[in-house]
């Protein structure tokens, strides 16, 4: 018997890569790191609150350790890539993790606040590049008839870890034990280490390609990227172009972007060439990952906020919610993989667009009363069109990656990943705000001072206060605070069925984007086929 390769890329693939000995645990220790990365940014965000209250900081100061931990990631990460192939991945984790674990175990003791930031800068350099190196691994390990279990587990911790941070952020809260938000770190990236020195193979520095490294293009493109993170990451805090810092962080990492493109179009060895980045096959994956992360924010962003400032639910409470999103990952991906044998990758895309959109239409019947368990059917609806979504558009991008594309790629996967997050994220929260400033300024002019009705429904809010007076005193005074505290309320409820709303037609426009894609060459992901 012969096996013949369902297509000719795949057997040059299968030429091109040197596996491991050990692939399972190989992929096991890429895909534990990725899962650290997406976890920690998460985990930081939501634990923010506690972090600033056990080392004494205030709400501005607090702000920048999620920030410089994301830049930081956005500035290595275009360097990640290019690295784990020069270097090795095995060499590139080990490095990264030893360093990792030992800063995360130290900002709990930490009580100078520039001390605390660079070690969150340390952080953030070395676990950004965990991800990068991850897929680049799983393509020169695994052989193409099991890549697509290797995307399958980058799939499901993409989502899984996302979700899976509010309970495990909200468990350390609950237990008084915040530090643990670093120090989950000196438990899992030990391990992680081992794992890459065991299975991953020994391969000697490449020098042929080491002299090629694009220097100014990594220092350009980290730099750039990282300060435009920076920027969006306090643009809703500073109010945008009213701050002398945005404008600053967004303007200088523009003009290093624009020069790092400008360097590549020029240099002899670009760190990614330009011309495969304008491919429909690239870009357009790109931006749909990008609009991914966008549509990601109505369980990212949304609902966690609605809960906590509507309902007043703690973090494990939320946890509980979006626990509905993460598990289900667990049948839904793998799930996926199996009909990604079967059905275009690019039908699975608009499925999943599409009960992204539905779930977040779904939600747009919000009022003040919903707790947890009225998000329950939108969340299962958001967890499978999150699975589909993810694991289809991968698999594309994959299906038409080359040997000497793939450090580019991975690298611009990373990019549109965290970029899309993290403008998901910037414009909704500054959406909501804005929104809610007009909704509470229309409902406002509905209670005039003086006028019958609103002086009817305060005297009525100030009968709970005439026996018992607190704070103001004056039962009259309280029942303004409450009816104030009421308009406010709706005028939230309002601003986030809006988000809702957003989220699902931009959803729906990134089907209108899967219509420029076209149909993938035979695809190296299938088994290949076995003849007499």
């Amino acid at each position: 018997m012969t096996v013949q390769a369902s297509t000719a890329p795949a057997t040059g693939l299968r030429a091109a890569v040197r596996r491991s000995d050990r692939p399972v645990l190989g992929i096991a220790a890429v895909m534990l790191g990725a899962f650290i990365s997406s976890l920690n940014t998460k985990i930081t965000t939501f634990g923010l609150a506690d972090i600033r209250g056990a080392l004494g900081l205030g709400f501005d100061d607090g702000s920048w350790i999620s920030t410089v931990f994301g830049a930081a990631q956005m500035v290595v990460t275009p360097a990640a890539a290019w690295m784990s192939t020069v270097l090795s991945t095995r060499r590139v984790l080990l490095w990264t993790g030893t360093v990792f674990a030992a800063a995360s175990l130290l900002p709990p003791f930490v009580h100078d606040y520039d001390t605390l930031i660079a070690l969150q800068v340390v952080r953030g350099l070395t676990v950004g590049a965990f991800i990068p190196a991850a897929l680049g691994f799983v393509l020169r390990s695994l052989a193409p008839q099991w890549w697509i279990w290797g995307i399958c587990a980058y799939a499901f911790r993409f989502v899984f870890s996302q979700n899976i941070a509010g309970a495990l952020e909200g468990w350390y809260s609950d237990t008084g034990h915040w530090e643990w938000i670093f120090w989950q770190n000196t438990l899992l990236t030990p391990l992680m280490v081992v794992l890459a020195a065991i299975a991953m193979p020994r391969r000697p520095v490449d020098r042929v390609l080491l002299p090629r490294t694009d220097w100014a293009g990594i220092v350009y493109a980290g730099i750039g990227f990282g300060l435009l993170y920076a920027g969006l990451d306090q643009g809703n805090r500073l109010d945008w172009f009213n701050s002398g810092m945005v404008c600053g962080l967004l303007l200088a990492g523009g003009l290093l972007v624009v020069a790092f493109l400008i360097h590549e179009a020029r240099t002899e060895y670009p760190l990614i060439h330009l011309p495969v980045l304008v491919r429909p096959t690239v870009a357009v994956p790109a931006l749909l990952i990008s609009i991914y992360g966008f549509g990601s924010t109505a369980t990212g962003f949304v609902l966690p906020d609605y809960l906590t400032r509507i309902q007043g639910l703690r973090q494990l409470q939320i946890g509980d919610v979006l626990d509905w999103i993460a598990l289900p990952q667990i049948v839904l991906v793998p799930l996926v993989s199996l009909l990604l044998r079967h059905i275009d990758a690019r039908l699975m895309l608009v499925f999943g667009f599409a009960t992204i959109a539905l779930g977040s239409w779904m939600d747009t019947g919000l009022t003040h009363d919903w707790a947890g368990g009225d998000f329950l059917p939108s969340q299962c609806v958001e967890a499978v069109g999150l699975a589909f979504a993810i694991t289809a558009l991968i698999t594309y991008a994959i299906s038409h990656i080359t040997p000497a594309q793939a450090a580019a790629i991975a690298a611009t996967i990373q990019i549109a990943r965290l970029f899309g997050s993290e403008v998901g994220s910037a414009v909704i929260q500054t959406f909501v705000r804005v929104r809610e400033q007009t909704y509470s300024n229309l409902i406002g002019l509905h209670l005039i001072g003086g006028s019958t009705a609103a002086e009817g429904v305060a005297t009525q809010l100030a009968g709970p206060f005439g026996s018992r007076p607190t704070g103001l005193g004056d039962p009259a005074a309280q029942g303004l605070v409450v009816l104030a505290i009421r308009v406010q309320r709706e005028a939230f409820v309002l601003a986030y069925i809006d988000a809702f709303w957003l989220v699902a037609w931009v959803s729906l426009f990134g089907i209108l984007l899967v219509l420029l894609l076209r149909r993938s060459p035979p695809n190296p992901l299938t088994p290949p086929r076995i003849t007499p």
